[in-house]
């Protein structure tokens, strides 16, 4: 995957990107998109591995779950970390804990053994793609902020689109080992790339002393109320997933109060106090919610009303891939010169648009108007998560770019994980219809965005 670095040359003045930073852009875009590629390809591999593994269904599903455990681990200690010994450095190691857990779940010879190398590369996915952001977010002009991260969040956003289609043709016919095996030459030409344009400097704070009961809170707090939401998911028991959601939400308050006690906390919570911060906070947890929400959802609403299978199965999701890979570069370059309210809110109340439709009509229109109304979500959608994407580095001080992209993983995939739990919560209570239930809550995350849109800033000041 690469950065079209015509486009990103064609600027005047002083701030035009030089070849060496288009190098560096297009590097870290590879290495998040190989991240968020081979996660979401395992998810539609699942029943292939299951067979080719001889495991049962509870035990398969923990190659997904044992790679988020391990990614929620590492995330939020992207910010400290960064700040401490240097984006290169983070993203270095996440590249080589990545590749190392691909190679290795690659050659897998069981269910057991491939969970524990998911671990590993989830360990290692969990630094890299928001230590590629940070340091893109460093390197990008301040008047340009807009196009470079939106070209970044097109690509993150197109990759869940992708993955499944990839995976689900390998593993259909018997590679499922290519899933993870394809990262070995991609990571090396990752690698190369970086190791020529990575500025050879250390953390802004390379001083800074491990905040060790932080990371004691805040890293396993987190992953106990993912594991719940999970664990809701999966149908566990009652008290299971309470007691998870309890301690974890115990150890985060905990968190929150040595955060605002300490001078150099591992997350600065206090960044929540900048009201822009915060609204894209807000916003980007809407993206997450709808964006997760889609993806496993239209698939199945593909299987369950038209009787598609395999590959034919994405197509519902490929045509609102298309709405997205139009709009979300285009939006993102016009909020450097309007700022992204204007078209967040636009694009929000756009989207609620095809939601509404989609509520009211998914089991009775035929299947090419319903691939229309998909394109025109992703339209409106892409207005909406590309400007908010990028506005966090607009608010954001540069030093503080590590930080606020740890904030904003951990934001998505709390959603992302509660997207794909109450999918799985209404498929389970044997609705009718869920997805009229679905999208009817789709509906309400669009304007919720385009609500939330008078949070974020307006046009840039001269």
């Amino acid at each position: 995957m690469t950065v079209n670095a015509t486009e990103l040359e064609q600027e005047s003045g002083p701030t035009r990107l030089d070849r060496t930073t288009i190098v560096l852009v297009a590097a870290m875009a590879a290495a998040a998109f190989m991240a968020v590629l081979d996660g979401t390809a395992v998810t539609a591999a699942l029943k292939d591995l299951q067979g080719s593994l001889d495991a049962s269904v509870s035990s398969i599903v923990w190659t997904t779950t044992g790679y988020l455990i391990a990614a929620g681990l590492a995330l939020p200690l992207v910010g400290w970390a960064t700040d401490r010994f240097g984006g290169r450095r983070i993203f270095l190691v996440g590249l080589a804990v990545f590749v190392l857990g691909s190679g290795l779940s690659g050659l897998a010879w069981s269910v057991e053994s491939l969970i524990a190398f998911r671990a590993v590369q989830g360990f290692g996915g969990g630094l890299l793609e928001p230590a590629s952001l940070a340091i893109v977010a460093a390197a990008a002009p301040r008047e340009h902020v807009g196009r470079v991260m939106g070209l970044l969040s097109l690509i993150i956003n197109i990759a869940p689109v992708v993955g499944p289609l990839f995976g689900g043709a390998l593993a259909g016919n018997g590679w499922w080992r290519g899933i993870f095996l394809v990262n070995l030459p991609l990571g090396l030409l990752v690698l190369a790339a970086a190791l020529r344009t990575l500025p050879r400097t250390g953390g802004a704070h390379a001083g800074l002393r491990a905040d060790l009961r932080g990371i004691a809170l805040l890293s396993p707090g987190f992953v106990l109320i993912l594991l719940a939401v999970n664990r809701w998911g999966e149908g566990a028991p009652g008290a299971v997933v309470v007691a998870l959601a309890v301690v974890g939400a115990a150890m985060l308050l905990g968190y929150v109060a040595h955060a605002l006690r300490t001078s150099a906390p591992v997350l600065d919570v206090r960044l929540l106090a900048i009201p822009s911060f915060a609204g894209a906070l807000l916003v980007m947890a809407m993206v997450g919610f709808t964006m997760y929400s889609m993806l496993a959802g239209l698939p199945l609403l593909g299987e369950q009303r038209f009787g598609l299978e395999g590959l034919s199965q994405g197509v519902l999701v490929t045509a609102l891939g298309a709405g997205l890979l139009i709009s979300m570069a285009g939006s993102a370059r016009i909020s450097d010169r309007i700022g992204p309210r204007p078209l967040v809110q636009a694009g929000g109340l756009t989207l609620a648009v095809p939601m509404v439709l989609l509520m009211l009509v998914h089991d009775s229109w035929p299947l090419p108007l319903l691939l229309g109304l998909l394109a025109l979500a992703g339209l409106a959608f892409g207005c909406v998560a590309a400007p908010t994407f990028s506005s966090v580095y607009r608010t954001l001080a540069p030093e503080k770019a590590a930080q606020g992209t740890t904030a904003l993983f951990i934001t998505v995939q709390l959603a992302a994980s509660l997207a794909v739990t109450v999918l799985g919560f209404l498929l389970a209570r044997s609705l009718d219809d869920p997805f009229t239930v679905l999208f009817g809550m789709l509906t309400v995350a669009a304007l919720a965005m385009g609500m939330l849109a008078r949070r974020l800033p307006g046009a840039p000041t001269a």
